[in-house]
């Protein structure tokens, strides 16, 4: 199972560093979950980049057409109040903003649940070392 937070799965919608290694994570046969938050943040993404004039109308239409089409294939994670716990006690002992204690909480209850190893995949090092220091295996798709 291959975890994507935000900063992640952006990258299979935006040119940066770390696009190409998001794409072919994602072209890979194995299934992907995420908080099931993340059609909201890359919603904001894909609506700020509008904003600001980095994206042509069209340019947005196929860019949402496209999560449109990805994001109900990847298993979401609900943020339920034992995750929002579970996430509160993440934040005692790792330097994480609230969100990020989310994702890190709903990769390591899903490797739980699965009991089999779960690819984090982050691209904000911060995170990177939490979840690293639970137990996750993780990558970081910026660093080659």
């Amino acid at each position: 199972m291959i975890f994507f937070d935000a900063s992640a799965a952006a990258k299979r919608y935006f040119r940066e560093v770390g696009s190409e290694r998001v794409q072919e994570l994602w072209n890979r046969p194995e299934n992907f979950a995420s908080l099931e938050i993340l059609r909201c943040e890359l919603a904001s993404i894909l609506n700020r980049k509008l904003r600001e004039r980095a994206l042509t109308r069209d340019a947005y239409r196929a860019l949402r057409e496209q999560m449109q089409e990805d994001l109900p294939g990847l298993g979401a994670v609900p943020a339920d109040s034992s995750l929002i716990e579970k996430a509160s006690g993440l934040l005692e002992l790792h330097p994480l903003k609230a969100l990020d204690a989310l994702y890190l909480a709903a990769a390591l209850s899903l490797e739980q649940v699965l009991r089999s190893p779960v690819l984090f995949v982050s691209a904000d090092r911060q995170l990177l070392r939490a979840a690293r220091a639970e137990g996750l295996q993780v990558l970081d798709p910026e660093v080659v």
